[in-house]
């Protein structure tokens, strides 16, 4: 039953794709969600659908023709093609379109060479697409795989790291396996030389074609780009890979040359019979990067680089070159150095071994008379011991800068794993490096190399713990920061540092949105926690000034997280039994973030708004107020207009627009300052601006969040679903924060500074604050209206997001009227009649909140409209009254209308929140 099913809704899916993709509108998006369904559906459809044959044979070879000819530069169609032959071409039933001829016509369209050989960024992902579905015919039928194919490949092939690369080298393996000749291709070229050499042999012909020599093929590789491949040389890349693997897993980059490809094509280029320049071989980092190969976890790989090498050392007794003999001495003293065989060596001798090969071919190099003196020491090389560290960091000699930096270069490049630490440990280096940076000796230059080997250490989960624990890592950290020059460069560094230490300690490279989910992972140790977050303020108060939106990110991620993983470890040691103490993000430290932010956004107005609020608290000069001058400091230095970010650029947009969110989230943790009665005005107003803001940036993405929805059913829409849900939580959490604030203020009825006093006494401040509630209130009526047009469960969020408006608004009213000031609403509460609704609300919610939200919602309505009498709220009570209040609340939910503006502020229609006046019930909205 369960396949009679499938196969029928198999016919129905082709034959609605074939529709699909005959009549689609080229403007139009939604196709491409019809298509993104159909991959989701065809990767958990049954297999065999034996029942349905005949109907999908008709329909399967007009489809693939119709997708091919008006998709075949997509994507998305590419892999819906890829996934129904996964499907349908079951082993042993070849009834459809059979599959070389599918592959035929794919190789002969007359786009497949203008997608598969483009080497920009235009056709990337259609591109990594046919190679999958290419892939996916040769491993169903063998026989597609011709010889001649190979040469359109090879062109393709770029020889990186990158995912689609590495497809085309599997699918390369994939001919070999299948019987493809590949000798007629050796030595490899690729990329556009290698279309430039095979359209030669294909116009002379195999008689007059040469193959490409030594030379030719070395000349393809880019040798600064093959140097930082030996500085990042994949270690967990195997020799014979069997899928494609994450280059953060292989603990390399894109940009690098995959040795999968290379050292296969270095050992045929030694070959005993081939005419080899030792020279440009050395010349090129070849030889380097076959000695990086050494430290790489793959014991073919390692093999490999060892054949290679012995190949190079028998072509070097036979060549002319002058430094010939010292190359010869290098490799004896490499061979000399290994007892065991195919050894792993660490990465910091493979690096010094590829740099000492460099520098045998510069005589006017410094290093190269302290480099040879060192290995005619010895005939072998301590392989445990960081070479010549000591002579070189401790250097004597006139040029001394030159040999430590060429040492500390060497350390940072070569540690990148946790064996390179143990061998520095035997050194002591962290202890001279740390205690060297901070010492009188060190220049600028020399700090930063330090901070780079201390960057790459907080890197690798082991060694940053030992660093955290034995060394003092983030002690040192914060020292440093205070103790150095304030430049962006020392900025970005830091920052960096900072946020590799964290998340590599951490555990996980999930960002802050992916933490909010509790775990039973343990978290880290509280007293790290906090020292981690005291040197994130310490940095934020040293450096003010940041001019790279991308590095300020960095910051706020990092902070947020460092925040976030407080409270679970509150939560946690609440949880058993136990108190602790966490450090405050204070109001300051918010405001200097806002600085920062308005900088990037080209809000010159808050600029000018934080600076009016500061000047007076610090003019007061009293312990209190001090703190503050840190923010007057960096405000009074803002950039011009010209000087700011190019809001034009898309991306710039889209970081300025990520700054927001995680700076939203950071203000979520900050508890607001309290202040003595002198400075009561100047400090309240400052917690004014950080509530004022945030109020205004969740409005801002409420708006566009609701705009961008309009026209479009939600339900249709994963995306703004994603998106509507996650600003509800990030809303309800906002709107949570900000009557805690208001409530801890009550509390404290001796402190004369309330944040709801001054709100009060503010009545600019306090009003914008009020309409920015309303206006929000208003929003969350028009997301309810969208969840239910698209019939989506998220009561709970939006029954939450009520709630806390309720009492928020009803909290400034009861403030109001004991205040006796009501200019924040307009003189509503002046009239008798909202009075005694106010009293009676306070009644109902001190009884039954929740069962009475539609009563407190309806009395707010009255309040925004500015109504003479609440008479939707007494209707509605007085029908609650005669009957059940159940009869109230379980009424029938109705979609809102637009939304109403009215001088400036956010009014819900009457149709949303009115009774209907009949003799039978009140009819009110549910929320």
């Amino acid at each position: 039953m369960a396949e009679q099913l499938c196969g029928g809704l198999m016919v129905d899916c082709i034959q609605s794709l074939s529709e699909v993709l005959a009549d689609r509108d080229q403007g139009s998006d939604s196709w491409q969600d019809v298509l993104v369904a159909a991959v989701g559906y065809a990767n958990t459809m049954v297999p065999d659908s034996s029942t349905h044959n005949e109907k999908i044979q008709l329909l399967w070879n007009g489809f693939v023709k119709v997708a091919l000819k008006s998709s075949f530069t997509s994507s998305l169609v590419l892999n819906l093609l890829k996934c129904l032959v996964e499907r349908l071409y079951v082993t042993g039933k070849n009834d459809l379109l059979p599959i070389p001829t599918l592959y035929q016509m794919i190789m002969s369209h007359s786009k497949f060479l203008t997608v598969i050989l483009d080497q920009t960024d235009e056709f990337d992902t259609a591109k990594a697409s046919l190679i999958d579905l290419l892939t996916t015919l040769a491993h169903k039928d063998g026989s597609c795989c011709h010889t001649a194919h190979v040469a359109v490949l090879l062109g393709a092939y770029g020889a990186n790291l990158s995912q689609t690369d590495q497809k085309i080298l599997l699918l390369i393996n994939l001919y070999e396996r299948n019987g493809a000749v590949l000798s007629e291709y050796r030595p490899y070229l690729w990329g556009p030389m290698a279309i430039e050499h095979h359209s030669i042999r294909k116009n002379l012909g195999a008689s007059l074609f040469k193959q490409a020599s030594m030379d030719k093929v070395l000349e393809n590789l880019n040798t600064d780009k093959l140097y930082q491949s030996v500085l990042k040389f994949p270690l967990r890349r195997k020799l014979k890979p069997l899928e494609v693997g994450d280059v953060q897993f292989l603990k390399s980059t894109e940009e690098c040359y995959d040795p999968a490809f290379l050292l296969p094509l270095f050992s045929h280029l030694l070959a005993p019979a081939s005419l080899v320049n030792c020279r440009m071989f050395a010349e090129t980092n070849c030889l380097g990067f076959t000695l990086a190969a050494l430290s790489s976890h793959d014991a073919g790989t390692r093999a490999a680089a060892y054949h290679i090498l012995t190949r190079f050392n028998q072509h070097l007794e036979g060549a002319k070159f002058v430094e010939k003999e010292q190359f010869i001495y290098l490799l004896e003293c490499v061979r000399n150095s290994i007892d065991t065989p195919n050894a792993k060596l660490a990465c910091i001798i493979t690096v010094f071994m590829a740099k000492v090969a460099q520098l045998l071919l510069k005589p006017d190099d410094h290093m190269y008379q302290v480099i040879n003196s060192f290995l005619l020491l010895k005939p072998a090389m301590d392989v445990m011991h960081v070479p010549e560290f000591y002579k070189l960091f401790n250097s004597s000699a006139l040029e001394y800068k030159q040999e430590r930096s060429w040492i500390l270069s060497l350390l940072g490049d070569g540690l990148r794993e946790t064996a390179d630490y143990r061998i520095f440990e035997k050194r002591y280096v962290f202890k001279l490096l740390l205690c060297f940076h901070d010492s009188a000796i060190s220049d600028n230059h020399t700090k930063m190399q330090v901070l780079n080997i201390v960057q790459a250490a907080c890197n690798l989960k082991t060694v940053a713990t030992d660093l955290s624990k034995n060394h003092g890592i983030v002690a040192w950290i914060s020292g440093a920061i205070v103790s150095s020059s304030t430049t962006p460069a020392r900025h970005q560094q830091f920052t960096q540092i900072l946020h590799d230490l964290w998340f590599t300690l951490l555990g996980t490279r999930e960002r802050v949105e992916k933490e909010t989910e509790k775990t039973s992972r343990g978290c880290l140790p509280v007293l790290f926690t906090n020292e981690m977050l005291l040197t994130m303020l310490t940095l934020l108060e040293n450096f003010g000034e940041v001019q790279d939106t991308a590095v300020f990110d960095t910051f706020l991620e990092t902070l947020g997280s460092v925040l976030q993983h407080l409270d679970l470890t509150k939560e946690q040691y609440q949880g058993n039994g136990y108190t602790v103490s966490i450090v405050q993000i204070s109001t300051r430290h918010i405001l200097l973030l806002l600085k920062m932010w308005a900088t990037f956004a080209s809000d010159m107005q808050l600029l000018e708004n934080i600076k009016t609020m500061v000047e007076p608290t610090v003019s007061r000069n009293d312990q209190q107020t001090r703190p503050y001058k840190s923010v007057l400091k960096t405000t009074t230095k803002t950039n011009a207009v010209g000087d700011a970010p190019n809001l034009n650029d898309l991306s710039q947009c889209s970081t300025v627009a990520e700054c927001t969110k995680r700076l939203l989230a950071v203000v979520l943790h900050c508890k607001l300052s309290s202040s003595n009665k002198n400075t009561a005005q100047s400090v309240n107003n400052c917690n004014l601006s950080v509530v004022q803001w945030a109020l205004e940036q969740l409005k801002i993405f409420l708006n566009d969040t609701l705009v961008n929805c309009e026209g479009s059913p939600l339900e249709n829409t994963s995306k703004h679903q994603e998106t509507l849900q996650e600003l509800l939580a990030v809303q309800n959490k906002l709107l949570r924060w900000l009557l805690s604030a208001l409530q801890e203020s009550s509390a404290n009825t001796g402190v004369a500074n309330m944040l709801t006093v001054s709100i009060l006494l503010n009545k600019e401040a306090g009003k914008q604050i009020v309409t920015l509630l309303l206006d929000i209130y208003s929003q969350i009526y028009h997301v309810k209206g969208k969840v239910h047009a698209g019939n989506i469960e998220w009561t709970n969020d939006i029954q939450n997001a009520v709630h806390l408006v309720n009492d928020i608004v009803l909290h400034l009213l009861s403030s109001t009227s004991s205040a006796g000031n009501d200019s924040l609403f307009q003189g509503v509460l002046q009239q008798s009649s909202h009075v005694k609704a106010l009293h009676m609300v306070q009644g109902l919610t001190s009884a039954d909140g929740k069962d009475n939200v539609e009563l407190v919602s309806l009395f707010i309505r009255d309040v925004c409209l500015n109504t003479q009498q609440p008479t939707h709220f007494l209707q509605c009570v007085n029908d609650a009254r005669m009957g059940s209040l159940d009869s109230v609340t379980n009424l029938p939910v109705k979609s809102p209308k637009k939304i109403k503006r009215k001088s400036g502020t956010a009014i819900i229609a009457a149709s949303e929140f009115s009774a209907k006046k009949s003799k039978k019930k009140a009819s009110v909205v549910n929320i």
